[in-house]
């Protein structure tokens, strides 16, 4: 059993998440870190207004003529033949055909599919594109206002009652409080170790300077602490959601607000924990994790849902292997979507996932299988773009700035119902600011994709051998564009490009070679504005 000196080793918000997995899985130590941002007439300057650059489209121009800059940005880039020939003579049509053109696609020449090859000068990134171009079968696409909804009781009891109408709802606090035994327990287990002499019964090795990691001495005054405080007997509490409280620290600072922590007991013995709050980046975040199965069976407190991908090492699941056909999965889900009220939000897709748990080892084990679904608006048949970064990142650590994280709902759902929920940062839609917004041609946007691909990496290709990115989707949608320095609670979605697919590097690091290969199915390795052909950062969400 590993212990550690932190006193919540059963609380379930506190272990490690999906992100944390993830992370794991994209980096190598310091070898994966992010290239800078490019200084390039392709990224706006600092201090230039984002939201004020959208205009109607010209019906007496011809959008497949317009030029950019990033004409004379992508001459640079060592490109391979493409095979898409036909799209740059396309660009000579005149513009009496193009205004018999009808769909987006059309109006900027977009094919179905593209392939390309771009490497960088040292040939060590490439860059290889056979992508499915993915545009919504829609004649326009606006610009449209959004804000954060506001948190009433009415929303969090919605949320409440759509899982746990049914359940017992205790406060995690009066849950997880361990009791006099409980403590003595781990103090007999300590003691023990250090009669037998194992000082490390964690095995976490030692510091540079040969000194145990973990201190089991400190772990032990910890504990003997706790114990004279420690009540003899657990006393629960029940309690839910109650918009506008707020929790503090042991200074009187405020924490969170909207802040609930509690464990929910069905009447089938299956327990979930249940969280809410608003803090920092998060206007409102729900979270609900499964933490034991029908009749009780606990599950390991280190277990974390995300998708499935073939460098998971792990069988590729099925719906004979998950026990639950996708379509009984989407009903699922969807019977809670509808009893939470939510009814602007549909589902825009799934992938495979897998439930792993992190050993004492620091290995992943493969405890089960699932489905991940995950609901988006879509706004005149235009979805907002599923990624994997959930945005409201600073610009730097030293930043105050204040933040917005990205509108989300997601659900993990096996052959035992629903495992987990996230649900993030919900919308309020306002005014449509540009009604037919005036888009790049496809050819130009594949200039800039092609350039920039090749200039955001420059950093890596520093220390790494090789990088190799294989471009399988290409996807026009939504994302949510703001300016937090003037106004961090007002939006604008837009359309973009998001470039999907995998990445492989190679890197020698202190005499050692690393490989890693990122393939999840929602990484978007570039995001070009589709009205003015800028790079937007998804995780500064600008």
């Amino acid at each position: 059993m590993q212990r550690c000196h932190t006193g919540r080793e059963n609380l379930p918000d506190m272990r490690k998440n999906i992100e944390k997995i993830i992370g794991l899985t994209l980096c190598v130590g310091m070898l994966t870190g992010c290239a800078k941002t490019p200084e390039s007439s392709l990224v706006k300057p600092k201090g230039s207004s984002a939201m004020d650059a959208y205009k109607e489209a010209d019906d007496s121009v011809d959008m497949v003529e317009n030029n950019t800059a990033s004409d004379e940005a992508a001459a640079d880039s060592n490109s391979a033949a493409s095979e898409n020939d036909s799209i740059n003579d396309s660009n000579n049509s005149s513009s009496a055909a193009s205004a018999a053109k009808t769909t987006i696609r059309d109006l900027i020449n977009a094919p179905q599919t593209y392939k390309s090859q771009v490497t960088d000068d040292s040939a060590k990134l490439v860059v290889n594109t056979d992508a499915t171009v993915e545009i919504p079968d829609v004649d326009k696409i606006s610009a449209i206002s959004v804000t954060p909804a506001e948190v009433t009781q009415d929303l969090l009891d919605r949320i409440t009652d759509a899982f746990f109408s049914d359940a017992t709802l205790y406060t995690a606090d009066s849950y997880y409080v361990q009791t006099k035994s409980e403590i003595k327990e781990i103090l007999d287990g300590l003691k023990e170790d250090v009669a037998n002499g194992n000082l490390d019964p964690n095995n976490w090795g030692t510091d540079d300077d040969g000194n145990y990691i973990y201190d089991i001495y400190a772990d032990i005054e910890y504990w003997e602490s706790e114990y004279e405080t420690a009540p003899e007997a657990k006393t629960l509490v029940e309690g839910r959601p109650v918009a506008g409280v707020a929790s503090q620290a042991s200074d009187g600072q405020i924490m969170e607000e909207n802040s609930f922590s509690g464990v929910a007991v069905m009447n089938d013995g299956s327990k979930y924990y249940y969280k809410t709050y608003s803090s920092g980046s998060d206007t409102l975040a729900v979270r609900i994790k499964k933490t034991a199965k029908a009749g009780g069976e606990a599950l390991p407190t280190d277990t974390s849902w995300f998708d499935y991908t073939d460098s998971n090492g792990f069988q590729k699941p099925t719906e004979e292997s998950i026990g639950l056909s996708l379509e009984n999965a989407k009903k699922l889900v969807q019977e809670k979507v509808d009893k939470m009220g939510i009814t602007d939000l549909q589902c825009t897709g799934w992938d495979y996932a897998v439930c792993t748990n992190l050993e004492d080892d620091n290995t992943l084990s493969n405890i089960g299988t699932g489905y991940h679904i995950y609901y988006n608006r879509v706004i005149n048949g235009v979805p907002i773009t599923q990624t994997m970064d959930s945005g409201g990142n600073l610009e730097d650590m030293d930043s105050t700035m204040e933040t917005w994280s990205y509108e989300s709902l997601e659900f993990f759902v096996d052959k035992d119902g629903i495992a987990s929920v996230a649900y993030r940062d919900p919308y309020i839609i306002g005014e449509t600011k540009t009604e037919n917004l005036s888009l790049l041609p496809f050819s130009e946007i594949m200039k800039t994709y092609e350039k920039m691909m090749v200039v955001t990496n420059a950093d890596n290709m520093e220390y790494e051998n090789s990088r190799v990115y294989d471009i399988d989707r290409i996807v026009l949608g939504y994302a949510r564009i703001y300016e937090p320095s003037k106004d961090a609670h007002t939006g604008l979605l837009v359309p973009v490009w998001d470039f999907f697919g995998t990445r492989k590097t190679e890197t020698e690091y202190d005499g050692e070679s690393y490989s890693d290969t990122t393939e999840y199915p929602t990484w978007s390795y570039l995001t070009i504005n589709a009205v003015d052909g800028s790079i937007i950062d998804r995780s500064l969400g600008y």
